[in-house]
C-alpha cells in the first residue's frame, strides 16, 4: 500500500478512536468509589503514551523506518479492517455502558451491571476493542514498533488491572456478577454463545 494511503487510513483509525473516547470519557457528577486511583492514572497514561508516541513518530518522521516490515498490500488492508472493527466495537461497548463507563476502576453510586450489547458475550469488550485496534494498526502500518509498544502496554494493563476489576465487580454485584461471568468470556466469546 502506498505510504500516503496507509498514513491517511491510520489517521482515520486514530481519529475514530479518539472521537469515541472523547464522547464517552466525560466525567459525570456523583459519588464514586475508586480502586487504586494513582495506579490507574499511571496505567492509562502509559497506555496512551505507548500508542501516541509510536503513532506520531511513524506519521511524522523517518525514525521508525528501521522497524518497517514489508507486508503485502492485502495485509495492510486487513489491518485497516481489523482496526475499524475495533473502533466499532469500542463505540458499541461505550454506548452500552453509558453512565457506567469510567477510564479508571471505580464504582458510581448508581452503578448497574451491564449484561447487554457486546457484554452479552464478553465481560471486557473495551479491552477486546483495544486489542483489535493495536493489531490492526500494526498490520496497517507494517511497523513493528507501532505494533509492539501498545501490545506490551495493553498486556501489562490487562495483567495488572483485570483481576482488580473483576474483584471490584464481584464485590459490588455478588451472585448477579458470578452468574453473568459464568456464561461470558473474558476477552473473547465463550464457545456455545451467551447463556439463555
Amino acid at each position: 500500500m502506498p505510504g500516503f494511503m496507509s498514513r491517511m487510513l491510520f489517521v482515520m483509525v486514530l481519529m475514530g478512536f479518539v472521537a469515541v473516547r472523547f464522547v464517552y470519557r466525560r466525567h459525570r457528577e456523583g459519588e464514586r468509589q475508586a480502586v487504586r486511583p494513582g495506579r490507574e492514572r499511571l496505567l492509562t497514561r502509559a497506555m496512551t503514551a505507548s500508542v501516541a508516541i509510536p503513532a506520531v513518530l511513524w506519521l511524522g518522521s523517518p525514525l521508525l523506518g528501521f522497524a518497517q516490515a514489508p507486508l503485502p498490500e492485502w495485509v495492510n488492508w486487513l489491518g485497516y479492517l481489523t482496526a475499524l472493527v475495533g473502533v466499532g466495537l469500542l463505540a458499541w461497548a461505550h454506548a452500552t455502558l453509558g453512565r457506567n463507563f469510567s477510564p479508571w476502576l471505580e464504582i458510581r453510586g448508581d452503578h448497574t451491571l451491564i449484561t447487554g450489547g457486546p457484554y452479552r458475550w464478553v465481560r471486557h469488550p473495551i479491552y477486546s476493542a483495544g486489542a483489535l485496534l493495536v493489531l490492526g494498526s500494526g498490520l496497517l502500518t507494517g511497523n513493528l514498533l507501532v505494533l509492539a509498544c501498545p501490545t506490551t502496554a495493553l498486556a501489562m494493563l490487562l495483567w495488572v488491572r483485570l483481576p482488580d476489576e473483576e474483584a471490584m465487580l464481584r464485590r459490588t454485584f455478588g451472585t448477579e456478577y458470578d452468574a453473568w461471568a459464568t456464561g461470558t468470556g473474558r476477552l473473547l466469546p465463550k464457545l456455545g454463545g451467551p447463556p439463555r
